[in-house]
């Protein structure tokens, strides 16, 4: 028998589904594109599902939404994550297969440390004139 889940995860599930099921609607119109467009199309949907959790405060990104949202491709994610550089959480199912889960707020830390380094190398060029 398993254990009831709590509230808080009741509600974490509860902002997932509302974070990713807008996105269910859209991806069926994708199917008439080239491979280039198709590449393009999915990376929009995957920036916009990251957004909208975002915005609603899910705790966790999928590693595509996380690397969409620093910026950087998904395979560079995965190595950095690989190399115990960037923290995630691997969901193994029974045969070592997976996928892992990034907590929102180290790409928000991630993202406000960048912002912060932007604005006092802004600030520095800003005195030098």
């Amino acid at each position: 028998m398993q254990p009831r889940p709590s509230n808080a995860s009741r509600a974490e599930s509860q902002m997932q589904q509302q974070a990713t099921t807008a996105d269910a609607a859209g991806s069926q119109a994708v199917t008439e594109l080239d491979p280039g467009q198709l590449r393009r199309a999915t990376k929009e949907r995957t920036l916009r599902s990251a957004l909208r959790k975002r915005a609603v405060g899910v705790p966790t990104y999928s590693v595509p939404e996380a690397a969409s949202l620093m910026s950087v491709s998904q395979e560079h994610l995965y190595r950095l994550i690989r190399a115990g550089a960037f923290p995630a959480v691997p969901m193994r199912d029974g045969r070592g297969r997976g996928r892992y889960v990034v907590p929102a707020i180290a790409v928000e830390e991630l993202l406000n440390a960048a912002a912060g380094s932007a604005r006092r190398d802004e600030a520095v060029a800003g005195g030098v004139r």
